[in-house]
């Protein structure tokens, strides 16, 4: 989040009980910024359409209607404005509900719970976080808002073609503020110079066993950007693989070919597993990954707290990385819940001898969280988003950002 002047701001709140709305619009202007109230969810959403507000304050309980509804509609619209949930239910109503917003790709603000604390309020009014409906950053690979159906047919020609390549997601060490190493993500783009999104390939290659194939044009395009660099011999790069590719029985041959075919030493090279595919059969799963470590390679468990993993298999497995998904950062400020889980991901990885590693960071409350629970290194939009290698060329790490605690 970046600082706001609450006198800047311009709230437009839903409620509809008349005494509680005019108390909180009685309050947003004490704390010195502009409000507007309204009582039914279609007034509202008028005047979200032409009174650009930059803060929503939006009640759960609407009558016929509710929040979420709201939340929703507000997402449809692709608001840029911060949400504040307010409700005079159980704080964990209000948290689920942020969680519900922040799943949608809302900005969030915070949870207000009734009777209204003043100094709470001011403390959203005055933080702003960047939407992600909001202007892509310059050098940021834009992927297409229409994007193209890919076949099985279509993604063979792309392959045999070359046109699949990587953007590339600092990762940024937390005792340091500088960098450590690059997440390879996967991109398609066309002969037209279109660039696709993984979501419209990586499930159709998944499908048509062709995982194999492209996770070879991945790492083929990291690692020879990679070794080309000369970085640093501490600095590595992480490669996803597909959860198809777990019970592959040649995987680890494969991938140190691919390695030495690049000229990259494996133990420079993380190999990430999302939960879900290390725990769909842990005894295969420990064997090929296992092997991996023997060959050299890290293996990070992806996505941590998102799947059903149990404690007796995240000891069993290898893994030297454990990366707590971003859909737990997102709501850490502001969630309780949220921030003991954080928490305790990093406590249980640090007690199991691997590195933490916090995905999704986009802000400077974001940030401060993560370091005082000790987080090894953090990668996100406020630090530097997936870029081309290109443009990687002339980012630097924000050692700035971490100045407050390196000092």
């Amino acid at each position: 989040m970046t600082p706001l002047d609450p006198t800047h701001a311009r709230v437009l709140i839903v409620d509809d009980d008349d005494l509680v709305g005019r108390m909180a619009k009685a309050m947003v202007t004490a704390c010195g910024a502009q409000a507007r109230l309204e009582a039914t969810v279609a007034d509202f959403l008028e005047a979200h359409d032409t009174w650009s507000p930059s803060h929503v304050m939006v009640d759960l309980v609407l009558g016929h209607d509710d929040g979420l509804m709201v939340l929703e509609e507000l997402a449809h619209r692709r608001s840029t404005a911060a949400v504040i949930v307010s409700s005079g239910q159980d704080m964990r109503v209000l948290e689920s509900a942020l969680r519900f917003a922040s799943a949608h790709g809302l900005v969030i603000a915070g949870a207000l719970a009734k009777p209204y604390s003043r100094a709470r309020l001011a403390e959203m009014l005055s933080q702003r976080t960047e939407s992600p409906f909001a202007g892509r950053h310059a050098s940021t690979p834009s992927l297409s808002t229409d994007t193209p159906v890919v076949t099985a047919d279509s993604l063979r020609e792309a392959l045999a073609a070359g046109q699949i390549t990587v953007a590339l997601q600092p990762k940024v060490s937390c005792s340091t503020g500088k960098a450590v190493g690059y997440e390879a993500l996967a991109r398609c783009v066309d002969s037209n110079g279109l660039t696709i999104p993984p979501g419209a390939f990586v499930p159709v290659a998944e499908a048509n066993g062709l995982a194999s194939e492209l996770t070879n044009a991945v790492m083929r395009s990291a690692l020879s950007w990679f070794a080309s660099s000369r970085l640093p011999h501490s600095q590595t790069i992480s490669i996803n693989i597909s959860a198809a590719e777990v019970s592959e029985s040649r995987l680890d041959q494969r991938l140190v070919a691919l390695a030495h075919e690049a000229g990259v030493d494996p133990s420079r090279v993380i190999v990430e597993v999302t939960e879900t595919a290390a725990m769909s059969d842990p005894v295969t799963s420990l064997k090929r990954l296992t092997r991996l470590r023997l060959e050299g390679f890290q293996v990070s468990l992806d996505d941590f707290g998102t799947g059903y993993s149990s404690m007796l298999e995240l000891v069993r497995l290898p893994f030297s990385e454990l990366k707590v998904d971003r859909s737990f950062v997102a709501t850490a400020t502001t969630s309780e819940e949220s921030r003991t889980v954080v928490r305790s991901i990093i406590d249980l990885g640090h007690a199991l001898g691997m590195t933490c590693t916090a995905e999704g960071v986009e802000s400077q409350a974001d940030l401060d969280l993560l370091m005082q629970m000790g987080c090894d290194t953090v990668q996100g939009f406020y630090l530097g988003r997936p870029m081309w290698p290109a443009d990687l060329a002339t980012w630097e790490p924000p050692e700035h950002v971490f100045a407050t605690h390196l000092a």
